[in-house]
């Protein structure tokens, strides 16, 4: 399993800040022109997205989000 995260609001310093302040420690990929959210159909912020092998979308859930379920859908894709 791989989690990456994607940033595209405000700039890449605030990211960066975020990153920072929040202590992230999996991948974080700056898009400053938003077409990887538009490319998977993302309308705000915290989304979640689980994706299998091939990139094809198995979840996805904007805001907040069940972690079990998210659990529960890792275990049939493993």
């Amino acid at each position: 399993m791989k989690v990456v995260g994607i940033g595209a609001q405000d700039d890449l310093a605030y990211a960066q800040s975020f990153v920072e302040r929040t202590g992230t420690t999996f991948t974080m990929l700056w898009s400053d022109s938003n077409e990887s959210w538009r490319h998977f159909g993302v309308r705000r912020n915290s989304t979640v997205m689980l994706l299998d092998r091939g990139g094809n979308v198995v979840e996805g859930s904007a805001g907040s989000y069940d972690p079990d379920s998210l659990i529960e859908q890792l275990a049939t894709l493993t």
